[in-house]
Parts: structure tokens; C-alpha cells; sequence
């Protein structure tokens, strides 16, 4: 397999351009936890584990000590057993997470995480986020969520139809322009706030 051309820009994951390192070993380096669900439906929630593990070469018995630490961080303990298709939404988002974290990437990107979850589980989820990158997990987080943004990441860029409208930290962000939060930030530089004067944004 290989990478697709790049227009213009470098990427690079741990001080190494990405077009400079194997495709095995990238895989090694990052995790990567989808929007959609990517698990199998008919397999139990230890079985999907045991799989994704599997493929990426971790050790049975690494695996299984990994395994049983993340299903107790995220008290899943009690469902073990059953069918995938059978749980509820934030376990899942639960379970995908845990995927991408079994081989202990250097980078988690996560594409939305969060979404459609209840309010419960999209709190444990967040939390869990904070620990990992306490823990020197570098995160990479999209998401439309504004207010979750704000609590979670140390840097933000904010976008709009590709193009890149602002960049840094919350509080830098805020301090700078004067506006309460990022959702209000955003808005005003996309030109939103002007379009629905009225509206309550």
C-alpha cells in the first residue's frame, strides 16, 4: 500500500514525515477511532477485542492484561458477554475507543467521538480522553461541538469549508478577540452572527 500524493504541506507524526516511515510502522504509532461504529455486530465485546488485538500483533497475554485494564476503566465489566449489536450506543463509542488504544499509539485521532452518545457516557468518554493525554497521549480530536472542545483540548483550530479560520488555545483565542466562548468565536468569523442578527447565538 501506499500513501496518496500530497498537494502541498508535510505531515509528520513524532518528528518523522509520514512519507519517510513504513506503512506498519505508522500503524504502530497512531490509533484511529472513526464516527461510524466499527466493530462486528455479531461478535461479543470480548471477542471484537480479542480480534482488533489480535491483528495488530499484540501478545495474548499482553493483550489480555490491556484488555481487562480498559474494560474496568470504562465499566464494562458486566458486558463482556454480550453481542455487540446488543449494546447500548455510548458502550460501543466505549468499545471503539478502546480499539484504537489496545496497541498504545503515540497518536489517537478521533473523529467525533462522542456523538449520539447520552450525556453519561459522553462524560466518562471525555474523561477518559483527559487521562490519556496526562498520561503523554498526543489527541487529535474533530468535532462540531464547540463547548467540548473548549473543556478538552489544550490547542484548537477552527474551520470552515476546509479553510482554517483561527488557531491556538482557548483561553488565547478568547482573551484575544474578546469573545465568551468558541461557539461565539466561531460564528462571528464565519460570518453567522451577521447573517442572523436576530438570532440568539
Amino acid at each position: 500500500p501506499r500513501f496518496y500524493e500530497v498537494d502541498e504541506g508535510v505531515i509528520e507524526i513524532d518528528d518523522h514525515d509520514v512519507r519517510d516511515v513504513t506503512l506498519n510502522s505508522l500503524r504502530e504509532q497512531i490509533g484511529i477511532v472513526p464516527q461510524e461504529i466499527a466493530l462486528y455486530p455479531e461478535l461479543t465485546l470480548r471477542e471484537n477485542l480479542h480480534f482488533f488485538g489480535g491483528i495488530q500483533g499484540i501478545p495474548s497475554d499482553t493483550l489480555r492484561e490491556r484488555i481487562d485494564n480498559y474494560i474496568e476503566r470504562f465499566d464494562l465489566i458486566p458486558h463482556l458477554s454480550k453481542r455487540t449489536a446488543y449494546l447500548s450506543g455510548g458502550m460501543k463509542r466505549k468499545v471503539n475507543l478502546i480499539v484504537a488504544m489496545l496497541h498504545r499509539p503515540r497518536v489517537l485521532f478521533l473523529d467525533e467521538p462522542t456523538v449520539g452518545v447520552d450525556v453519561l457516557s459522553k462524560q466518562e468518554i471525555v474523561a477518559h480522553l483527559q487521562v490519556l493525554h496526562r498520561e503523554g497521549m498526543t489527541i487529535v480530536y474533530t468535532s462540531h461541538d464547540m463547548a467540548e472542545a473548549e473543556k478538552l483540548c489544550t490547542q484548537v483550530v477552527l474551520m470552515d469549508r476546509g479553510r482554517i479560520v483561527c488557531e491556538g488555545s482557548p483561553a488565547e483565542l478568547q482573551n484575544r478577540t474578546g469573545r465568551a466562548s468558541l461557539e461565539e468565536l466561531f460564528m462571528a468569523r464565519t460570518g453567522l452572527m451577521y447573517e442572523y442578527p436576530g438570532a440568539n447565538i
